[in-house]
C-alpha cells in the first residue's frame, strides 16, 4: 500500500472516532428520556370539624327562682283546714311564719293583717279562687299554689299517714322536733305525729320505703334526717 493510501486510512479512522465520540457526548439524535414525573400524593381533606355538643342550660338555681303569689285570692275548699299564725303585715311576713312552722302553704289577710297556714299544701291544686284583700302562696321559691305546694322547712308531709302498715310502735312526743328525737332514740329513720292526740309512732313493719303515703287529717309524717322526704328516708 502506498504511503498516501496509508495516510488516508489513518485520517478516515481518526475522523470516524471523532464522530463517534461526538455522538457519545451529544447523545446522538435521541433526546434523553426524562424520568417519569411523580404526581404529588392527593391532598387529604382535613377531617370535618366536630360541632361542639349543644350546651345544656343548667337547671335554674334556687337563687334565680322567684316566689309565686296568687294575689286577691284564697283557697277553697281547705281539705285539711288551716292554722292561724298571728299578725303579719305582708306576704313575706306570713310566708316566713308558715315556713318556720313547717307548713308548705300560707295565706295573708290584708285586713286586718293576719296570717294563716294551709295544712294540706298539696290539696291547693285547682282550688285557688278569687277573694278580695287576701293573698296565698307556697313557702318555697318556684312552687305555685295553683298547682300545689310540697316543700316544707324539714320536708315533713302534713295531713299524711303511712299506709299498708302491719306493725308500728308508739313513741312519746308532742311536736315535730320531739317526735323526730324520739324516733331517733328508737333507731328509726322516720316518724309519725298524731297532732290531735299529741303522741307519735314509728313503723316496725314493713320497711318504710315500701309504704303508701295517704291522706289523713291531723297527722304529720317525716324522716329523722330533715333533708329527706318520706317514704325515701
Amino acid at each position: 500500500m502506498s504511503q498516501v493510501a496509508i495516510i488516508g486510512v489513518v485520517l478516515l479512522c481518526v475522523c470516524s472516532s471523532s464522530a463517534s465520540a461526538a455522538m457519545l457526548v451529544m447523545g446522538g439524535d435521541e433526546q434523553p428520556t426524562p424520568a417519569p414525573s411523580t404526581s404529588p400524593a392527593p391532598s387529604t381533606s382535613p377531617a370535618p370539624s366536630t360541632s361542639p355538643a349543644p350546651s345544656t342550660s343548667p337547671a335554674p338555681s334556687q337563687s334565680t327562682l322567684q316566689y309565686i303569689v296568687a294575689d286577691e285570692s284564697h283557697v277553697s275548699p281547705l281539705k285539711a283546714g288551716y292554722l292561724n299564725l298571728g299578725s303579719g303585715s305582708s306576704v313575706e311576713a306570713c310566708r316566713e311564719l308558715a315556713y318556720d312552722m313547717d307548713y308548705a302553704a300560707f295565706g295573708w289577710r290584708k285586713v286586718p293583717n293576719t296570717c294563716w297556714a294551709i295544712v294540706d299544701g298539696e290539696a291547693t291544686s285547682g282550688n285557688v279562687v278569687p277573694l278580695a284583700d287576701h293573698a296565698v302562696g307556697c313557702v318555697a321559691k318556684g312552687e305555685d299554689i295553683k298547682t300545689g305546694c310540697k316543700t316544707t322547712k324539714t320536708n315533713v308531709l302534713r295531713a299524711r299517714h303511712y299506709g299498708d302498715i302491719t306493725g308500728y310502735k308508739n313513741i312519746q312526743c308532742n311536736s315535730i322536733d320531739s317526735c323526730r328525737t324520739a324516733a331517733k332514740a328508737e333507731g328509726a329513720n322516720h316518724f309519725g305525729w298524731r297532732e290531735a292526740s299529741g303522741n307519735g309512732w314509728v313503723v316496725t313493719n314493713p320497711d318504710i320505703s315500701s309504704t303508701r303515703i295517704e291522706f289523713l287529717a291531723n297527722h304529720t309524717i317525716g324522716c329523722t334526717d330533715p333533708t329527706k322526704r318520706p317514704p325515701n328516708c
